[in-house]
């Protein structure tokens, strides 16, 4: 909300890419998204966000984030902007070149966590011991069709027995053009000593996942 209220101190470069597009079109849409995080945030605070007095605030902010977005930039920020894209570019080019290191989502935050690849691969490994439930596939063979099978013979078995109708069959039946098999992945924990990860099994759009 301060954005709106002390205004935006300046447009990043990468908006030059308007120049081929419909600048409102675009200012609008993002404008909608930053709008609706906000709105939401107010809706978890019990504020309303439908009365006459939001929809005034709403309408003030979306002239004036309008007018500051499409106007030229200050000579000074320009040169800013310039000079911190070419720090992102910069970041970019350091983090192609060096596999060694690893960008990833933290838990619980909106910030980024930049480490080395081989710590994570080791906490990794130690919580796959310590639990004893994920296994790697080190034979290069995935098991996704096998899983697929079972789980279509599975369902097939279910309808012959009249436990499930050929609609509802069809609405859980995996979708082979989405199909994955399901992964571990870990989230840093960098506010936590050592930065253990956080499990996460992606497996949205496994096999079984429906059933």
């Amino acid at each position: 909300m301060s954005m709106f209220i002390n205004g935006l101190k300046y447009i990043v470069l990468c908006q030059s890419r308007l120049y081929s597009k419909n600048v409102e079109q675009h200012v609008s849409k993002q404008y909608q998204s930053i709008s609706t995080t906000i709105k939401n945030c107010l809706k978890d605070h019990q504020i309303p966000t439908a009365d006459q007095r939001a929809k005034k605030c709403f309408t003030h902010c979306n002239a004036f984030y309008m007018k500051n977005s499409i106007k030229k930039l200050p000579t000074v920020l320009e040169r800013r902007a310039k000079h911190e894209y070419k720090i992102v570019q910069s970041i970019r080019s350091l983090l192609h070149s060096r596999s060694d290191i690893v960008v990833r989502r933290t838990d619980k935050s909106k910030v980024f966590y930049v480490g080395k690849a081989t710590d994570l691969a080791r906490e990794t490994q130690q919580y796959m011991l310590k639990t004893n439930v994920y296994q790697e596939i080190t034979n290069g063979h995935c098991p996704l069709s096998y899983m697929l099978y079972a789980v279509q013979i599975l369902l097939s078995s279910l309808v012959a027995q009249k436990a499930l109708t050929i609609e509802q069959c069809k609405r859980i039946t995996p979708k082979t053009n989405k199909l994955e098999l399901g992964h571990y992945h870990g989230l840093p924990k960098p506010h936590q000593p050592g930065t253990p990860l956080r499990s996460i099994i992606a497996s949205i759009h496994g096999p079984a996942t429906l059933v």
